[in-house]
């Protein structure tokens, strides 16, 4: 089921938050990560601020394009071959997830209203379903 046009809209209208904020949100994202699921860690082979610069920069690269998602086609593979390869689980998308969701009402406070915060919320999980999807495939292929 695809996003609706109410949450893709709020998605992209925080770009400018995520450009001025992302880093931030990011690097919270992963110290609440490895304080709440410790079992995490090794699945993360760069330092925490490479981490962090990486995910910021593909959330706002998602937010920015998520009413055009067949531009982020080949990102979405590199990703998906990534966590393959570090034998990532459909059971750690809801950990970063929760860790993602706190880290922006954290970061951005009275910004981060229900509804920005909810359409997050739906946009990570859907995002997280494709990827989980393709790295079911590369498994599948794998064996």
């Amino acid at each position: 089921m695809p996003l609706s046009e109410n949450t893709q809209r709020i998605v992209k209208n925080s770009v400018p938050l995520l450009q001025a904020h992302g880093h931030e949100i990011a690097q919270r994202t992963y110290a609440i990560l490895f304080e709440k699921y410790p079992q995490t860690q090794p699945l993360f082979s760069r330092t925490v601020p490479e981490q962090a610069q990486r995910l910021a920069g593909v959330i706002i690269r998602y937010c920015d394009n998520i009413d055009q998602l067949e531009v982020l086609h080949q990102a979405l593979d590199d990703i998906a071959q990534r966590h393959a390869a570090a034998d990532v689980h459909p059971g750690h998308y809801p950990m970063l997830g929760h860790s993602l969701l706190q880290a922006v009402k954290e970061v951005l406070g009275a910004e981060a209203n229900d509804e920005l915060v909810n359409a997050w919320k739906e946009a990570y999980f859907y995002l997280a379903d494709i990827l989980i999807e393709k790295e079911r495939v590369l498994k599948i292929s794998a064996q």
